[in-house]
């Protein structure tokens, strides 16, 4: 990791998911919910940033997605976009055997 905090940070192990599994995960201030569809695993900010609802108790959709479960915003998994005035902060996904890291 570089001097100023940024960098590949190991997270969690494959089985802390499961097979289309979920975990929140804490690195430093952030909470990052992790998500596991289709055999790849997606990282994103678990706070929505329309009103910070939990996103790791939404509902995952095969786009990917995820709805916030406060008021149903979506937002893609892979890019965080959404189709409402908002964007989720999404981060980069290494899986090397058995450990996740993402890039902050």
């Amino acid at each position: 990791m570089s001097p100023e905090g940024a960098g590949w940070v190991a997270v969690a192990r494959l089985a802390d998911l499961g097979e289309r599994g979920r975990t929140l995960v804490q690195v430093r201030e952030l909470e990052i919910a992790l998500f596991r569809v289709d055999e790849r695993v997606y990282a994103i900010q678990s706070r929505c940033p329309h009103r910070s609802g939990p996103l790791i108790r939404g509902f995952v959709d095969p786009g990917p997605g995820i709805r916030c479960p406060m008021h149903g915003w979506r937002y893609d998994l892979a890019t965080g976009e959404c189709d409402r005035p908002a964007r989720a902060t999404v981060y980069p996904v290494r899986v090397e055997g058995e450990e996740i890291s993402v890039l902050l």
